[in-house]
């Protein structure tokens, strides 16, 4: 239930890797704010905006919109530009604001951010030349990863953690879904009972009421999993993603044999795992996973590890990455995950939400605690 980042609907995102061709697009032509002047935008205590870094956070949101086949209409470019220029002024202020706490606590979660990214590429070269080819630095991606930190620790001790939620509210939502908006919704379902139930309005509100405490139920609802281990040979170039050649994949069977062999004869999974494996997270995980089954993963993979009985080494399993052979540990049978295990989990959700219903009036009263000044005629390109 939880995200890697708090506060995602707030708009402060981290630029994700974008496909190449977009990247190189953008690298080609010179930023807009290079051959035209670059006033500032806005303004206030502490701290100016400039058009080139509302620019560049546009450009960056549709560099990842475009890894989702999504594009931002014309006619939402304003209203776009806007919410840029607000995530940046929120971050000016509360870079401000950030005691050394804050800025220790920022300074964790982001390294944590920068490094799971490294992980889950080859190297530490693949890792700079994935993002250089969608046109950030990788400077430049650490520097706003530290910025979103620093935002979140900021907003958890000004605002989180002045709110409570009851026993009373994390009940109501593992048992029947009811979150702060579906809490709303049901206010303003009850005003209009007095109106009569007949009206569009109050059949969309409780249809809308319904969908929403539905989903939220869903959250509970866990499909079957194995935990299992895990260990990847690639079969393919780790760069260009292309088959490797024929003596290079003999190489690899052999390699995957030897492993299979040692494994049989009782050597201990994870530490020959952490030896071999190619898998970027080995070091962390020693190839140990719980794998849902619904994940997203190579099909073959999948149906080997939901069809291995436990405690049984697999035959290599050939994927279009690689050769991989598993163990799996224990099966979990599908169903409602316990009210104890689900109850941190909820109470995190709701208390973001509840940042969110407040995020609106705390940014204002930021903006004129700082004098914050949006300048007139500002081109939003």
């Amino acid at each position: 239930m939880t995200s890697r980042w708090v506060y995602p609907l707030l708009g402060l995102l981290v630029c994700s890797a974008a496909n190449p061709q977009a990247g190189q697009a953008a690298a080609a032509a010179p930023p807009a704010y290079q051959l035209f002047p670059d006033p500032v935008v806005a303004r206030g205590k502490g701290f100016t905006v400039r058009q080139s870094e509302v620019d560049e956070a546009v450009a960056g949101l549709k560099a990842t919109l475009s890894t989702q086949g999504q594009a931002i209409p014309d006619s939402q470019r304003p209203e776009v530009a806007a919410r840029m220029l607000d995530r940046i002024i929120l971050t000016r202020i509360l870079e401000q604001k950030a005691t050394p706490e804050d800025s220790a606590k920022a300074k964790t979660l982001a390294d944590k951010f920068i490094a799971d990214a490294k992980n889950r590429a080859p190297n530490e070269e693949s890792y700079r030349r994935q993002l250089l080819a969608v046109g950030i630095k990788p400077e430049m991606f650490e520097k706003r990863a530290l910025e979103q930190a620093t935002v979140e620790s900021v907003l958890e001790r000004e605002v989180k953690s002045k709110l409570t939620v009851s026993d009373r509210e994390l009940r109501d939502f593992y048992e029947r879904g009811v979150d702060v908006p579906a809490r709303e919704l049901q206010e303003t379902i009850a005003k209009l009972e007095s109106s009569g139930k007949d009206t569009v309005f109050y059949t969309d509100a409780t249809k809308k009421l319904q969908e929403l405490t539905q989903a939220n139920l869903s959250r509970m609802d866990k499909p079957e999993r194995v935990r299992a281990s895990h260990i990847l040979i690639y079969t393919i170039d780790k760069v260009t993603r292309e088959a490797l050649p024929s003596d290079l994949l003999r190489a690899r069977r052999e390699l995957m044999d030897q492993i299979v062999a040692r494994l049989k004869a009782g050597e201990d999974f994870k530490k020959v795992a952490r030896e071999v494996s190619e898998d970027p997270e080995v070091l962390q995980t020693g190839g140990e996973y719980v794998v849902a089954r619904d994940a997203t993963m190579a099909p073959e993979l999948k149906a080997a590890l939901f069809s291995l009985p436990e405690n049984r080494l697999s035959d290599p399993i050939q994927t279009k990455y690689g050769l991989h052979v598993a163990l799996v540990h224990e099966r979990i049978a599908a169903g409602k995950v316990l009210f104890e295990k689900a109850e941190e989990d909820i109470r995190q959700y709701l208390l973001n939400q509840g940042v969110q219903k407040r995020f609106p009036a705390y940014f204002e009263e930021l903006k004129r605690d700082y004098g914050v000044v949006l300048e007139t005629g500002a081109d939003a390109r």
